[in-house]
């Protein structure tokens, strides 16, 4: 979902035809009207697709109206499943925390305006640390019902996630197979657990966080992959839930994505 132009539109397209119904787009990823042109070759009614997109920073605050309205067109449709604010803000040293509060209540009631008149079905957060949601709970009306963050199991944000829980936002983990540096896939315990089930790496991955009640968000170029993503209908024991839970890094270098606890 991260590419542009023919390389999006032939992902959404493969995903769609592979059985895949929820789709995560965003107005920063330049291919709202890509995803669009998929959903409509795929023939897949649209009631039967989950679509996502996002509000980014830049269009915060005053233009959060427009910008909602503009991404529906982008995308051809009168309404979205779920409309996030992409980051609680830019990392601007010249934005004080009182201005960074007032453009995320002033989103906030923009996207509640969407939600009362239907032009998104549900809204929510993407990330947000746990002083964001705290402080969103002071303003908002219509409480958040997602929470979209980085999870992957070296980068596990126990306490955020609990927190998101606590408060009945449901979570979504995006870069839940990390990518980098990092290798992830191929950490010896997860092959490990992988070889017992004659599994992937990344199946595993995806099988823990489904069973953690996380929903993970993955894209790939390959068809392959794409279908083996799929293919999660198996299950974790307690002793492999608890191994991957201690893969736990919780380290700033095992963070795949920008830092936001340094947007005030």
């Amino acid at each position: 979902m991260y590419q542009r132009g023919q390389d999006s539109f032939q992902q959404v397209l493969n995903g769609l035809q592979l059985g895949y119904r929820f789709i995560d787009t965003a107005s920063h990823y330049d291919n709202e009207s890509d995803v669009a042109q998929a959903v409509r070759e795929s023939q897949v009614q649209r009631e039967d697709v989950f679509l996502v997109t996002k509000i980014w920073f830049d269009d915060m605050g005053e233009k959060a109206p427009e910008a909602i309205l503009e991404s529906l067109k982008r995308l051809d449709t009168e309404y979205v499943d779920l409309l996030l604010m992409h980051f609680p803000g830019a990392n601007d040293a010249l934005q004080s925390p009182s201005a960074n509060r007032k453009r995320r209540e002033t989103t906030w009631r923009a996207m509640e305006e969407a939600k009362s008149s239907g032009r998104a079905k549900s809204i929510g957060v993407a990330n947000f640390t746990r002083r964001h949601l705290k402080e969103m709970f002071e303003y908002c009306r219509e409480p958040p019902s997602v929470l979209q963050t980085e999870i992957h199991p070296y980068f596990q944000q126990t306490k955020l996630v609990e927190f998101a829980v606590q408060k009945g936002l449901q979570v979504q983990s995006f870069s839940p197979l990390a990518h980098g540096e990092l290798n992830l896939l191929e950490d010896k315990v997860l092959k490990s657990i992988a070889a017992t089930h004659q599994k992937s790496t990344a199946q595993v991955v995806l099988r823990w966080l489904l069973q953690k009640s996380i929903l993970p968000i993955v894209f790939s170029r390959s068809r392959q992959r794409l279908a083996e993503n799929l293919d999660t209908n198996f299950q974790l024991s307690s002793g492999d839930m608890d191994r991957i839970s201690f893969l736990d890094r919780d380290m700033a270098e095992a963070r795949v994505g920008f830092d936001p606890n340094l947007i005030a």
